[in-house]
């Protein structure tokens, strides 16, 4: 939303509004359950700054909403992802039953063998 480039969604935090006192707020929706309208951001704070320099959030939920919230909570977010481990990839939401995309695995698919009738994982060259 504020860089305009695009990500796989686990790549990616989902920004939601919820009502206020008079009006409506953004808050992040770090579950992935929260319903409504949402708007797609990257978890950098500089994507979030053009998203705030351009008023996307507006456009996005169609209807003016109060982005006050959202830089403390995605800074939050950013400081308990470096703590778990420096540089590691962790989903920013984590919907259960779901895997997170896995860069190793790109080129992979999954094929049932003809005799067992097991899955199994192979590389795309070995098609």
């Amino acid at each position: 939303m504020g860089c305009r480039a695009t990500d796989h969604p686990d790549q990616l935090v989902r920004v939601v509004t919820e009502p206020d006192d008079g009006g409506r707020k953004a808050v992040l929706d770090r579950t992935g359950r929260l319903g409504g309208r949402g708007a797609w951001l990257h978890p950098s704070r500089e994507c979030l700054d053009t998203a705030l320099r351009r008023r996307a959030f507006r456009r996005a939920f169609r209807a003016p909403v109060d982005t006050e919230g959202i830089a403390p909570e995605l800074d939050a977010l950013l400081s308990s992802r470096t703590a778990r481990r420096p540089g590691a990839r962790v989903p920013t939401t984590a919907v259960p039953g779901r895997q997170p995309a896995r860069s190793d695995r790109t080129g992979d698919h999954v094929r049932t063998r003809v005799r067992t009738g097991k899955r199994v994982r192979e590389p795309m060259e070995n098609r």
